[in-house]
């Protein structure tokens, strides 16, 4: 399938690793020019010798999200090195968990304002360039526990239910304008995290790493923890053409994790 993504414009916010790394990767396999941000230097240069490696234009910016004037940076980057932005990728986010006992107002707060706030901030911002783009795509990176919470995922239910909230109403107001905007759910994933995490497993139940892997896969029906790889073709279908009528949705890439069914 072509994807026709060939010299489109692409931001992707906190694609320095993980899952924005494998998705700004993505695109730049397609042939799309990538702009990544983050806050790491190291990882952002990498990221950047990465992306240039495919052969497209690339460019690393070290910015703040937590500011509107760092979603503005990040945007205008973006478009000031590739003389536009087609696509917007919010992918940025935060670690806090906990829950109402355990957190404080402010750890209740940062991930509505490190990712919920800052993937608003760079809609706004970049608004006037997906209008002006032949198609505007924006896909926002939500997470899993929108749907199914456990005992320490309260900052991550909050931040992710408000997001779901404003994608789907920014979705009908930008429709009309040929711009898309959808979210997609990742699960628990094994990102540059995972090692620290399993090595915590593995610590608490007393098991090898091996069994606490084990331990994690379990909660997957494909027999396996999903990675940031499986969680980019979506992300690249959702800004291809063929993806024109998909708008305001709510999409999981879950392996099966997530109990309930969703209409």
């Amino acid at each position: 399938m072509n994807l026709d993504l060939k010299g489109k414009s692409v931001l992707v916010t906190g694609g320095n690793r993980g899952i924005g790394l494998a998705i700004a990767l993505g695109f730049a396999e397609e042939g799309a020019n990538v702009a990544v941000c983050g806050r790491d230097q190291e990882a952002l240069a990498q990221a950047e010798a990465k992306l240039a490696a495919k052969g497209v234009k690339a460019k690393a910016v070290s910015v703040d999200l937590f500011t509107a004037a760092g979603c503005i940076t990040a945007v205008q980057t973006a478009v000031d090195a590739f003389g536009g932005l087609d696509v917007l990728v919010n992918n940025a986010s935060t670690s806090v968990s906990g829950n109402i006992e355990t957190l404080d107002d402010e750890g209740l707060m940062e991930r509505l304002t490190g990712k919920t706030l800052a993937y608003m901030r760079c809609c706004r911002a970049a608004l006037p360039h997906l209008r002006k783009a032949a198609r505007g795509r924006v896909i926002c990176i939500g997470g899993s526990a929108v749907r199914h919470a456990n005992a320490t995922a309260l900052p991550s239910a909050l931040g992710n239910s408000a997001l779901v909230a404003f994608v789907k109403q920014f979705s009908t107001t930008v429709a009309a304008q040929g711009i898309t905007a959808n979210i997609v759910h990742p699960p628990f994933t094994k990102t540059d995290r995972y090692p620290a995490r399993r090595a915590a497993l593995a610590k608490r139940l007393g098991v090898t790493e091996a069994e606490a892997e084990a331990h994690f896969a379990k909660n997957f029906p494909i027999g396996r923890i999903v990675e940031p790889a499986d969680i980019a073709p979506m992300v690249l279908f959702l800004a291809s053409p063929h993806a024109s009528a998909i708008t305001g949705q709510s999409i999981a890439i879950d392996g099966g994790s997530t109990p309930g069914t969703f209409y």
